[in-house]
């Protein structure tokens, strides 16, 4: 039996020619990494044209069926995979002082720099300086994941981003940091936490970031050694973000678990205040061709706790998970089997409790599951399985489930969920075709 795993089905092609065997305004799904180190299938580079930096841009409102105009096509990428990233990651953030939407993303014309965007409305977007990398990015967005915090008086994000050098099989993790004020950001140097050289380490590796309650910062990352197949490996900052000022230092590696196969999706849940604070690492388990469980472990004064098992064992996508924050003792992760199902758990900072699951909705397979919270309601965002990958969305109320609704219909060829929830802003991404190349599109959220 092929024991070669593909992590998900998670590509996108670009296509300019006959490389992927799909016209212009096609975008199919390829396979990035097998669990053996397969060969990645990426679409040819896309040559387009720069905006100016700093320069506002109104994003042009997606045409739609229904005539909803809040959808907005931010920027154009080019020939990268995933380029919202991973339902897990968080690639757009809310900042509190600025008032402002921040959108980052890698472009394909250029792959030494982290692109970053800023919006007060999420109409009209203004290019900022983007982060100066010291490897490429090759073109995967499943490799990085930004989180923000308040801190202080001051708009903080921290990057946690996997770089491609030029040798064969070169891969190193950097962690950086930027503090946001109006619609200029300021980034601190890349640091480099650990470097591999496995040609079984395949992308996309979902690297993971948090800032806890407390200041402290934890990454977490498969690109290590401590073992031949997959790992969830975290790191701990010896200090804390203070806003105004932070010594960017890191603990060693905290080895969390290992795995038969490369992680190829994982995030973190800080919760809590004082001494009810804790912090949740989650990855999919990597155990067979498409993983059959969510694993998770939970960090105290004696580290990292013996990792777990989530859901009853079944099928799923590597990508069809997620995890929000709801309240300071209430932390939920929804996921996705590949026959449609749903599992809906509560974790209380003690223990976890199975809650009533969302019904049914034909999904796509590998396209993300995303949570977003409105105080007690939690809503379910995916991406449908009809011919115009519609965006449904379903609420939990604080005791029950609604009705999946269609929160963008117009036909297209959408992948690539991901989202951002805090009070009072909500909004999702994903990835679609356009004349060109690779859209990223959005819309913000009530419910």
């Amino acid at each position: 039996m092929d024991l070669a795993r593909a992590c998900v089905a998670l590509g996108l092609c670009a296509v300019v020619g006959a490389g992927c065997g799909l016209g212009l305004a096609g975008l199919g799904p390829a396979t990035l990494g097998s669990r053996d180190g397969g060969a990645d299938a990426a679409g040819a580079d896309v040559t387009l044209d720069a905006e100016d930096a700093g320069e506002p841009q109104e994003a042009a409102p997606a045409e739609a069926a229904s005539g909803d105009s809040s959808v907005v096509t931010i920027t154009t990428v080019g020939a990268v995979t995933q380029p919202t990233g991973l339902a897990q990651e968080t690639h757009l953030v809310w900042a509190n002082h600025s008032a402002r939407w921040w959108l980052f993303w890698v472009d394909a014309g250029q792959p030494g720099q982290l692109q970053a965007t800023s919006s007060p409305d999420f109409v009209t977007w203004t290019d900022a300086t983007p982060l100066a990398l010291p490897a490429s990015h090759a073109e995967q967005g499943g490799n990085f994941s930004v989180a923000y915090a308040d801190l202080g008086g001051q708009d903080v994000v921290h990057i946690t981003l996997d770089l491609q050098y030029p040798d064969p099989y070169d891969q190193r993790h950097f962690h950086a940091r930027a503090t946001l004020a109006g619609a200029a950001i300021l980034y601190g140097p890349p640091a480099q936490l650990t470097m591999v050289t496995n040609p079984a380490l395949t992308p996309p590796d979902g690297p993971a970031t948090v800032v806890t309650a407390d200041g402290h910062v934890f990454d977490a990352t498969g690109l290590t050694t401590v073992a031949d197949g997959g790992s969830e490996v975290a790191w701990g900052s010896t200090g804390t973000d203070m806003g105004t000022s932070w010594d960017g230092h890191f603990g060693p590696p905290q080895t969390v678990a290992t795995a038969p196969y490369p992680v190829s999706a994982r995030a973190f849940a800080s919760f809590g205040t004082g001494l009810g604070a804790g912090l949740l690492a989650l990855w999919e388990l990597a155990d067979e061709e498409d993983p059959t469980n969510v694993a998770w472990s939970s960090y105290g004064v004696l580290g990292w706790g013996a990792p777990a098992n989530l859901f009853p064992p079944d099928a799923q996508s590597a990508n069809d998970w997620d995890v929000a924050v709801v309240a300071a003792n209430d932390v939920r992760v929804v996921r996705r089997s590949l026959d449609g199902t749903f599992d809906h758990v509560r974790y209380d900072g003690n223990s976890w409790t199975t809650l009533v699951a969302p019904p049914q909705d034909p999904g796509l397979a590998g396209s993300g599951v995303v949570l977003l919270t409105s105080g007690s309601h939690v809503a379910v965002v995916a991406i449908a399985g009809d011919a115009a990958s519609s965006v449904r969305m379903i609420v939990w109320d604080g005791s029950a489930w609604g009705a999946w609704s269609t929160l963008e219909g117009s036909p297209a060829t959408r992948r690539y969920l991901s989202a951002w929830s805090s009070p009072g802003h909500a909004a999702v991404l994903w990835t679609q075709s356009s004349s060109l190349a690779l859209d990223i599109a959005g819309e913000t959220v009530s419910f």
